[in-house]
C-alpha cells in the first residue's frame, strides 16, 4: 500500500510517501506564506523523484489542523481535490497528533503545540504510547502548563519555541524539544494514516474538513460589529 501524507497547518508545508510501512520519501519546506504556491509543486516533485504518479497512490492522508487557518484550508482543499479527481481513498488525521509522533517513545507525556495568538496555543497531550490524555484544544500557555502539573513533559512545536522561557521556568520537569523535532512532518501523518488504513477507517473525500477549534479573526470582527 502506498500512502501520501501531507500537512500545511503550520509554517511548514510537508508531504511524505509511505510504502508498505516504510517512509520512502519526505519533503518539507519550512518557509512562511508559501503554501498556496509551493504545496502542490512540492508533492509533484516528490512523485517525480520517486518515479511514482498520482495513480500509484492508494491512500491520500491530510493533517486537518488545528493551526494556521489559511494553511489548513490550502492543504485540505488540495488533498480533497486530488482524491475527488482520482477516486482515491482518504484519511484525515489530527495535525497535533502527527506532530507528537516526532517524539514517540519519550518516557513522559508528549505535548505538541502550535502558536495561536497572544498567549494562546493549539495543543494536545499524549502518553508515550500515543494514548490521548487531552484532546486538541486552544488555551493559554499558563492553562496548558497547569494541566501538565509536575509530570515529566516534552513540549513540541512552534508554540513551545515561542514560550520556551515560560515553560522552563514553570517546572524543572518540563523540556522543550530541539528545533528539528518541532517541525511538522508528513511522515507523522503517514504513520497515523497507516494505522487507520489497517483498520479500514477511510472516509469520503467530501468529509475532509479543517479543524479550527475557534473562529477566524474575520469572523470575530464580524460578530463583534453585528
Amino acid at each position: 500500500m502506498l500512502i501520501l501524507g501531507a500537512d500545511t497547518s503550520s509554517k511548514a508545508a510537508t508531504a511524505a510517501l509511505l510504502e508498505d510501512g516504510k517512509i520512502i520519501c519526505e519533503y518539507t519546506l519550512n518557509i512562511n506564506n508559501t503554501h498556496s504556491e509551493k504545496f502542490l509543486p512540492l508533492i509533484e516533485q516528490m512523485l517525480k523523484d520517486t518515479s511514482y504518479s498520482y495513480d500509484n497512490i492508494d491512500v491520500f492522508a491530510c493533517g486537518l489542523g488545528p493551526g494556521s487557518f489559511t494553511g489548513i484550508r490550502i492543504g485540505v482543499a488540495t488533498i480533497k481535490g486530488l482524491c475527488g479527481a482520482l477516486g482515491k481513498k482518504a484519511v484525515g488525521v489530527s495535525s497535533l497528533e502527527a506532530l507528537a509522533y516526532n517524539a514517540v517513545g519519550f518516557s513522559g507525556i508528549i505535548v505538541p503545540t502550535v502558536f495561536a495568538r497572544a498567549d494562546e496555543v493549539f495543543c494536545a497531550v499524549y502518553e508515550k504510547d500515543m494514548k490521548e490524555i487531552m484532546s486538541p484544544s486552544v488555551m493559554t500557555i499558563d492553562e496548558l502548563l497547569d494541566f501538565c502539573g509536575d509530570k515529566e513533559a516534552l513540549f513540541l512545536g512552534d508554540g513551545a519555541e515561542k514560550f520556551e522561557p515560560i515553560i522552563k521556568q514553570k517546572s524543572a520537569s518540563f523540556t522543550v524539544a530541539e528545533h528539528s523535532l518541532n517541525i511538522m512532518r508528513g511522515s507523522g501523518v503517514c504513520a497515523l494514516a497507516s494505522k487507520k488504513a489497517e483498520n479500514n477507517e477511510f472516509i469520503s473525500y467530501l468529509e475532509l474538513a479543517p479543524v479550527y477549534l475557534r473562529q477566524s479573526q474575520a469572523e470575530r470582527e464580524y460578530n463583534k460589529n453585528k
